[in-house]
């Protein structure tokens, strides 16, 4: 038999090793070297991918290191990366970041020390309750006198209690002897709470690895072959509930970056996913962060109600015009008037009277978002923006309601960009708020200028997301009187208007007291992290208006 064929018997087998309810991808067998580079499975004998649950195994390189009466240890191990540890993106994601923590200036090392930490619980599982030679593994691979390799190698001595030199080699200094009892007591007490062990984890490894070049071109390429997580997230879709991660330590909890609940930014989140193996734009990425990021913010958005909506009742069925909607078709009925169906001859659909009633109707309110993003607003791209988080709850609150949505992002003269009209697409919607120019400020009065000029059939709020800077909407040039521009626009809208503002003074801002005067609400703040009590305020009570 081939070694595919005979691997592949063992197969079932080693998912019943985690538990007899495990469905997993039929493991993927490659035989060259270029099938290889197509994977990206390069230097590593197995790899895994957690978007689509498959396991890779180059038979070449399982030749080349003569493993190939171990199916079970390998194919086990890497079913144990799906099923056990990490198990999914979000957990690799985490993993990855309390790593870096632990990496200054070295964080290009986080994924391999990640994916060793992880190897060591799923071996230890494999060998302490299945009985598989996990060490035999390691003696074919051979010994290596890289102080490095034998910590890993001490780890297994110990949770396996194999004689010293077993898989180590030479005499082990006594800080070696010292750090892998430590890490050894990491494996053993965290078996399935990783994360509150990795930050130490990776603490005690990082001395092994000063003197490796920064640029992470030099990585230890004895570890190669095991890096089976190397792109486990290969793909577009991106780890969720990693914005915020609590790093946790029982053994240096003084040291920086421990103990304590951090706030990711758009850049630390983009690095994790470059980490994970996605390949994504920046775009992309962002769009993903200020949605997760809005989620636990977003409420039902407030409806106009209008009392003594029609009631509809079912008067009968008529013929089915192939001009009409597909989904008005009833397929019952039109079975029962003629067994074959042909559409426009034989299929009707039911018709309705309306009569008074004392429901009510709710019609949301289309929100106009102008959102400034001048040179004193954040890049959202590399850091948290609230103004850019503001606009995701309070549009994808709106979206939720049933309300269209239009996003004007902002700078200098003729400097914006802005959805095409009023969407429903949150992508659009996402991508146009995570934008940036940095440039100077004027407000788009041509934009309200080709919106407003006579009154929307379907009222529309108008809010505005600035700084003292929004008193160009005033103040600037243009080429009929902006104050009686404004006040149109903000009476043909006719849902109303609201500014949200960053100024340390108000009352002493004529142009702002001028707009409050003219009908806008005026929301004062004094930092951008207020933007999320005001966004949460906003949905709930200022436009719950009859």
């Amino acid at each position: 038999m081939n070694l595919d064929e005979i691997w592949n018997g063992k197969w079932e087998e080693a998912l019943k090793l985690w538990s007899d309810y495990v469905k997993l991808s039929p493991v993927t067998f490659l035989e060259h070297q270029k099938d290889e580079e197509k994977e990206g499975l390069i230097g590593s004998f197995a790899g895994i991918r957690l978007i689509d649950h498959r396991i890779l195994i180059s038979l070449k390189q399982i030749r080349e290191l003569k493993l190939e009466d171990y199916p079970l240890e390998i194919l086990g191990h890497e079913i144990g990366h799906h099923v056990y540890c990490p198990g999914d993106l979000s957990d690799q994601g985490k993993l990855i970041h309390i790593a870096r923590q632990a990496l200054p200036r070295m964080e290009h090392l986080a994924p391999t020390l990640i994916n060793i930490y992880e190897d060591l619980f799923i071996n230890d599982r494999l060998k302490k309750r299945n009985s598989l030679k996990m060490e035999e593994v390691y003696k074919k691979i051979g010994k290596n006198k890289d102080p490095f390799w034998n910590l890993y190698m001490r780890v297994y001595e110990l949770l396996w209690a194999l004689p010293t030199n077993t898989l180590t080699e030479d005499i082990l200094t006594d800080q070696i002897q010292s750090d892998a009892n430590l890490i050894k007591r990491i494996i053993q007490n965290f078996p399935n709470q990783w994360t509150r062990g990795a930050f130490d984890f990776v603490t005690i490894c990082f001395p092994y690895f000063f003197g490796e070049d920064e640029s992470g071109k030099s990585d230890v390429k004895y570890l190669k072959p095991f890096l089976d997580t190397k792109e486990i997230g290969k793909g577009n879709t991106f780890p969720t509930g990693i914005t915020e991660i609590e790093i946790e330590s029982e053994l240096f909890p003084g040291r920086e970056g421990a103990g304590k609940k951090q706030e990711l930014s758009p850049s630390q989140y983009s690095e994790i996913c470059k980490a994970l193996g996605i390949n994504a734009k920046s775009d992309e990425m962002a769009y993903k962060y200020y949605k997760e990021k809005a989620l636990p913010y977003l409420i039902s958005f407030p409806a106009m109600r209008i009392p003594g909506a029609k009631e509809q009742i079912l008067e009968g069925n008529e013929l089915w015009d192939p001009g009409s909607p597909i989904e008005n078709i009833n397929w019952i009925d039109s079975v029962l008037k003629s067994p074959i169906l042909i559409p426009g001859y034989t299929t009707v659909e039911d018709i309705y009277g309306e009569f008074d009633s004392y429901e009510v109707e709710k019609l949301p309110i289309d929100l106009d978002l102008f959102v400034d993003c001048s040179g004193s607003m954040p890049n959202p791209i590399t850091y948290l923006s609230y103004l850019t988080l503001a606009g995701a709850i309070i549009s994808l609150s709106a979206l939720r309601a049933g309300s269209s949505v239009r996003v004007t992002l902002w700078s200098g003269l003729n400097e914006y960009t802005i959805t095409n009209g009023f969407t429903k697409n949150e992508k659009d919607i996402l991508k146009v708020l995570t934008g940036y120019y940095g440039g100077g400020t004027c407000f788009p009065l041509d934009i309200l200028e080709s919106t407003y000029g006579v009154p929307k059939q379907k009222k529309t709020h108008i809010l505005v997301i600035s700084d003292a800077g929004i008193d160009t909407m005033y103040t600037q040039t243009y080429h009929r009187n902006t104050r009686e521009l404004v006040k149109t626009s903000l009476t043909n809208a006719g849902g109303g208007g609201s500014m949200v503002l960053q100024l340390y003074d108000l009352e002493g801002n004529k142009e702002i007291q001028e707009m409050r005067e003219s009908g806008w609400d005026i929301y004062k703040i004094e930092s951008w992290e207020n933007l999320i009590q005001f966004s949460k305020d906003f949905v709930r009570k200022n436009y719950e208006r009859n």
